[in-house]
Formats: C-alpha cells, structure tokens, sequence
C-alpha cells in the first residue's frame, strides 16, 4: 500500500511542479504597475491628457495612434519622454472630430536592473470639426444611384441633408459611417451637406455643417451603335475624345488619364463649358500610342458661391490596341 501511494505522489510531482510554476509565472505577470489616465482638455486639434504617480517611475513614455497598434509601436519607440515629476501632456497637430488611444509606459529600479513596462491606456476624442473632403464619389446612370463620401471624423456619428438643386431637403438623418448613397433621376441635379457630432464625457458637440455640394451625372463619352462604339481614339499620337454636354456644368471639364483602370490618373486637359470634345497631345511627357492601353473618364466641374463641385469617377473608357469599351472604376475615393 505504501509503494502504491509512493508510485503515486511520484506520478503527480511533475504536474504539481508545473501548476505552482504557473502560478508564479502569473504572479510575475501581473505585477507591473498601474496608472490612471484621463483626459483633461479638447479641442479640434488638441487634447490634454493627465495620469496619476507611479512609485519608483524614472521616466515616463506617451504614445498616441488612431488604433492601438500605432499607440502602442508610439509609446514604444520612446518619441515622447518625460521626468517623474510630469503628469501630464497636451497633444497637438491633431485631425477633428476623431478617437485616438494613447498608450503610458514607464520606467523604473527593478532587482535585475531598470524594468519597463506598460502603465496603462485610453481612449481621448477630439470636438468634431467641419467635415473635408466631401465629393461625390459615382454616379450610376444603370443603377440609378448616387454615392457620395468625405474625411472620416470617428468620435461619433453624422447628420446629413439631401436636398434638389434649390436646396428643398428631399430627406435627412444620420450616418455611423462616411458615406451616403440615394437612389436619383439620371436627368436631375441634387445637392448635399453633412456635419460631424459626438458624445464627450455625456456631453454632445456639433461640428459646422460642411459646404453644400452639388450631384450630378458624370459626362459620358458619346456613344453610337447601341453604346458598341465610342468616340475616343488616338489619331496621330493624339488622344482625341468627344462626350454629351451636362447642362449642371457651369466651370468646364477636366479629362484624366490613366494606364491602369483603378489607380494612377492624372489631369491631362481641361476645357470651357461649352466645350464637348478635347485634343490630348501627351500624358506623363509621351505621346499616345495606337498600340497601347489607356483609360479614360471626363468630370464635370460645376461652380456655386465660390465653392467647386465635381462629378467625380465612376465611369471609365478602356483604349486598348485601337478597340474601346466602358467600364467602372474599382479603386479608392
């Protein structure tokens, strides 16, 4: 009986070994310190953050980010440090409206040597701010759809007016992310703003609403045959290009090239409003080859109160070889 329980107490060392180890090893991990972090102070570009003493501390370490990942790669690479007796730190240069994490490390005496560690994180806000970037995006004669999109200001939510030429709101509400899309009538103009609001400390702030834009059908290359061929080719190492007229363009339109279809376009020519067809003698200082690829689309540029709208891409015109087609654009806004 006595070996029995001896084989025993044997057979289970091993595991008993392992558990207390693991306990230790657990022990050891929590014992980094802990600070307290709150944000003090916000504006559109700026935020002050404030944590509490840590014992023993040398130095401290901040790191900002969008995410935490960016927050914790700034906190490591030590860009920003500060002396024990410094408890906080206003941020600046920074975008409206947006959440960041701001991530505390620090140092201090340890038996082996100095320790570094993380202290602790938060999430800080900036106010929301007037929305940039607000453009439409595509227009879809097919689908008879609109899409329309901007800077991204993530503290919160939006609120948006979609409205006709005239400014009457057809419709309005809010939006968690920085797009909008409306069904529309391909022979109609619309128009759109949108603002930036978000809850602070239970507190809501509201940014400015954003410049109205103006939506719009893009300009298509003319057409014949039942949309089989197209007026675009190149003739003599010269681009050469025709579209329908759009009675919304009031400032002209811009032709952009490009040798992939979802990437790479640059502004090759501008015209007048009354202009329906366009010469291009280079792109990117070369003349056009009949034996190359190219890709194509015309904006429409319309102009109220000083402020610009443009149909932006959705379309796009293939020239490959001397044969053209139409397709759609698939790449970033």
């Amino acid at each position: 009986m006595k070996s029995l329980k001896s084989f025993c107490l044997k057979k289970y060392i091993p595991v008993l070994v392992l558990f207390l180890g693991l306990l230790c090893f657990n022990k050891i991990g929590v014992n980094a310190a802990v600070s307290v972090i709150t944000q003090s102070r916000l504006s559109t570009d700026s935020a002050t953050v404030n944590w509490t003493r840590i014992t023993g501390a040398k130095v401290y370490y901040l790191g900002i980010g969008e995410d935490e990942t960016e927050a914790k790669n700034s906190a490591l690479s030590h860009a920003l440090s500060f002396e024990q007796g410094t408890l906080s730190h206003t941020f600046t240069g920074l975008k409206p409206g947006m959440k960041y994490t701001v991530v505390l490390r620090y140092v201090r005496d340890g038996k082996d040597g100095q320790k570094e560690d993380q202290a602790g994180s938060v999430i800080i806000k900036t106010l929301p701010g007037k929305i940039s970037g607000l453009t439409q995006t595509r227009w879809y004669a097919n689908k008879k759809k609109v899409y329309v999109g901007w800077n991204e200001q993530n503290a919160g939510n939006y609120r948006y007016v979609f409205m006709d030429k005239a400014g009457k709101r057809i419709k309005s509400g809010e939006l968690f992310t920085n797009s909008f899309s409306s069904r529309i009538d391909d022979k109609k103009c619309y128009s759109f703003k949108v603002k930036s609001v978000a809850i602070i400390n239970g507190k809501t702030y509201e940014g400015e609403w954003s410049d109205r834009i103006f939506l719009f059908a893009q300009p298509m290359i003319k057409a014949y045959n039942y949309g089989n061929d197209f007026d675009l080719g190149i003739k003599n190492k010269k681009l050469v290009l025709k579209w329908d007229k759009s009675k919304y363009v009031n400032a002209g339109y811009r032709i952009y090239v490009s040798k992939n279809r979802d990437k790479g376009y640059v502004k090759v020519a501008s015209v007048g409003k009354k202009k329906t067809s366009a010469v291009v003698k280079k792109f990117k200082g070369s003349s056009f080859k009949h034996s190359g690829t190219y890709y194509v689309y015309v904006e429409g540029i319309r102009k109220y109160a000083g402020k610009i709208s443009s149909t932006g891409i959705g379309y796009v015109w293939e020239y490959k070889n001397g044969k053209v087609r139409q397709t759609y654009y698939h790449g970033d806004y």
